[in-house]
């Protein structure tokens, strides 16, 4: 997956958007690992908090259509 793509949610095939990148948070509670996911501009969907772009964990998303 590369910024551009276009991509869907596995489960939810309907649900298309415009993958942005991943984007990493670090867990600083109990030295835990950090979390990496990605960042997608859906179509006809805001995020739950009304932002444009929401995360999703990468491994529920295929890619539809590769950028160029």
């Amino acid at each position: 997956m590369k910024p551009g793509d276009l991509v869907r949610r596995k489960m939810y095939p309907d649900e298309v958007g415009l993958f942005m990148g991943l984007r990493t948070f670090g867990n600083t509670a109990l030295n835990g690992d950090d979390y990496t996911c990605a960042e997608v501009m859906w179509f006809g969907k805001s995020a739950p908090n009304g932002d444009a772009i929401s995360t999703v964990q990468h491994d529920l998303l295929e890619v539809i259509s590769e950028s160029r």
